[in-house]
């Protein structure tokens, strides 16, 4: 019977208990752990740009108390901290410094323009 709803279109039933993860993960903030200008130095630039995605993501405002948000010893988890702010800039910076990586439309025109040229 699953294989005819699914043949329709129609989605299978979902656990409560499966609704109750899916519904913390899509609202639990993702920490990410700061790093140090010699850490951040020492990544792959894939790893960097990974980092900057996540940084990204983050909620843009949090509850946390004023002392909470000025500690560097939090976890990064929304982007009105000022750690959240530091690791940005420090990222960036350390980019800035970085090889460009063709994104998505650049390395189809780069591929396109190979096959022509043979």
């Amino acid at each position: 019977m699953s294989d005819v709803n699914h043949a329709k279109g129609i989605a299978p039933a979902i656990k409560p208990t499966e609704a109750k993860s899916i519904e913390a993960k899509s609202i639990e903030a993702k920490t990410i752990e700061p790093k140090t200008l010699a850490e951040l130095q020492a990544m792959h630039t894939g790893t960097l740009m990974s980092r900057r995605q996540a940084l990204l993501k983050c909620p843009e405002t949090s509850t946390l108390t004023i002392a909470d948000k000025a500690s560097l010893f939090t976890p990064i988890r929304f982007k009105d901290t000022t750690v959240w702010q530091s690791a940005y800039r420090e990222l960036k910076t350390e980019l800035d410094k970085r090889e460009h990586l063709p994104n998505k439309q650049e390395r189809k025109a780069l591929r396109q323009a190979r096959a022509k040229r043979r």
